[in-house]
């Protein structure tokens, strides 16, 4: 198998899967199916007030590597 050198120019995103309910989107401003980019201090406040969470990578750059 051929290696390759490989550079992907994006941002590093990640990917927050958290189950919910639409009272909780509803009070944090969070529209349904939407993405958001956040700051830290936000994220600090979503994670303080929603249950378990899974981190995944995310971002077309990443994505697109990944294959």
């Amino acid at each position: 198998m051929p290696n390759y050198d490989v550079l992907c120019i994006g941002n590093a995103i990640v990917d927050i899967i958290a189950h919910c309910d639409d009272a909780f989107l509803q009070t944090n401003g969070i529209i349904k199916g939407a993405m958001n980019l956040i700051d830290t201090r936000r994220a600090e406040l979503l994670y303080s007030r929603m249950g378990p969470a899974i981190e995944a990578s995310g971002g077309s750059a990443g994505n697109t590597a990944a294959g």
